[in-house]
């Protein structure tokens, strides 16, 4: 097919009716409007059949007559929905942007993520999982201690209480975690700053950008979820400046992003130790922020990439990746 053959269904949180739809007013994330809208924007010049829907029912019509889905909705009001666009997808058998539900369901599960880790000879943070209605049994490794819920992303259910030097205070942020259904996962705090990788799949020849650290200003460095909707202040982020620590950071992501194919883009998560400099992996993203202010446009941005020509090498890439394209276009990097 050429591009402004294709039907993109276009879906996030605020995506707007109409090119012309104005931005809403008095919405807490106004930053994740703004983004949702630019991108729309961007395929609406790309694509022209583009239509966007800010409700994923539309995924459940039996008529659902497009060729392609750009989904930005990573978490609905349902447990596990982080799979929910992907896996009607396939039922309808229609390509989208991101990763298959089982890669998905496995970037969403933190433990089964740092298995994968271990099995591809990365460093990772002991831990203990605590699914709901487990009997609480201290972990095997000695505090202190990071609580966070196991599964789902955009650090939700993170904040200062999270850090525990002990193992009656991870007690209770369990319980308090349990009492909002969420499973828990109990990791080794480790003292350092974090650090995420964004990968490109590039038409499959990966492209891993520079590394960014992030700096927040709470205790013990916590990144929060209002912090990254750019909801509360106290974030900012940096391009690593030490060569040898990005090549030891980018070493560890490509021993695990061809175990996770096919997959767009990625971010994968660390943290390094203050101590030892070893980069300790966390977690890896399946569809994460693509904003403008995002750590992948930024990474990007480093490489002088535009933002526009970021969104057209991802969604170029997968079109590309699922045989709607068999030409790059151009879009290549």
């Amino acid at each position: 097919m050429e591009p402004e053959e294709i039907r993109v269904l276009y879906l996030a949180h605020y995506a707007p009716a109409t090119p012309d739809t104005p931005l809403p007013t008095g919405v807490r994330d106004l930053v994740y409007a703004k983004y949702h809208f630019k991108v729309f924007q961007i395929l609406k010049k790309l694509f022209p059949l583009t239509t966007s829907c800010c409700d994923p029912e539309i995924m459940l019509r039996s008529d659902l007559s497009v060729d392609y889905i750009f989904s930005l909705y990573n978490r609905m009001p349902f447990r596990n929905s982080e799979v929910f666009v992907s896996s009607v997808a396939e039922y309808h058998n229609i390509p989208y942007l991101g990763a298959r539900p089982n890669i998905r369901a496995l970037a969403e599960d933190k433990h089964l993520a740092k298995m994968m880790a271990k099995y591809a000879g990365v460093e990772t943070p002991a831990w203990q999982i605590y699914n709901v209605g487990t009997v609480l049994k201290p972990p095997l490794f000695e505090p202190p201690y990071f609580c966070k819920p196991r599964f789902g992303a955009a650090s939700v259910g993170i904040d200062a209480s999270s850090a525990c030097v002990s193992w009656s205070a991870a007690q209770d942020k369990i319980k308090e975690l349990h009492s909002m259904g969420m499973d828990v996962i109990v990791e080794r705090q480790i003292k350092g700053v974090y650090h995420t990788n964004p990968v490109l799949s590039n038409f499959g020849d990966f492209m891993y950008l520079p590394c960014i650290a992030q700096h927040s200003t709470l205790d013990g460095g916590i990144v929060t979820y209002e912090q990254k909707r750019k909801i509360a202040p106290g974030l900012t982020r940096e391009i690593v400046g030490d060569k040898s620590l990005q090549s030891r950071i980018q070493a560890a992501s490509k021993k695990m992003y061809p175990l996770v194919q096919p997959l767009d883009y990625t971010r994968f998560d660390y943290i390094v130790e203050e101590s030892t400099g070893i980069p300790y992996f966390l977690e890896f993203n399946v569809c994460c922020n693509l904003g403008e202010h995002s750590t992948v446009s930024q990474a990007a941005k480093s490489l002088n990439i535009g933002y526009e020509e970021l969104i057209e090498n991802i969604t170029y890439s997968s079109l590309y990746r699922s045989g709607l394209l068999n030409d790059t276009f151009g879009k290549q990097f």
